[in-house]
């Protein structure tokens, strides 16, 4: 009995965990954009309330545009990198506790 009390503790932990990084992928998500879109140089344009990124601009071109020059950093393409291995590493923990919690396992085939 201890047992199982500690299996559905855990399992709802990782449940919890998995939530809580659910909700900071969708709550951050314009910022997990921005950083996905400016790993090199970027205009920012917002047309109709809509932000458009335009790639490798001249100064010129984004002024022409109305936009705003936005320096590029290469270390930014590792946030939406490393959150999607975070995210993925907690999710199948999860998985994989909630199906052992109830139960159920793979078959193991003899041949």
């Amino acid at each position: 009995m201890a047992e199982a009390r500690t299996r559905w503790t855990t399992t709802l932990l990782w449940g919890v965990a998995v939530a809580i990084l659910y909700w900071a992928l969708f709550h951050f998500q314009d910022d997990i954009v921005r950083l996905a879109h400016t790993t090199v140089d970027a205009c920012l344009v917002v047309e109709n309330g809509k932000e458009l990124y335009y790639h490798k601009p001249t100064p010129e071109t984004c002024a022409a545009k109305g936009g705003t020059l936005i320096k590029g950093n290469w270390l930014n393409v590792l946030v939406p990198i490393i959150a999607a291995f975070v995210l993925s590493y907690v999710h199948g923990a999860f998985t994989s506790m909630f199906w052992d919690t109830l139960g159920l396992k793979a078959a193991n085939k003899k041949k």
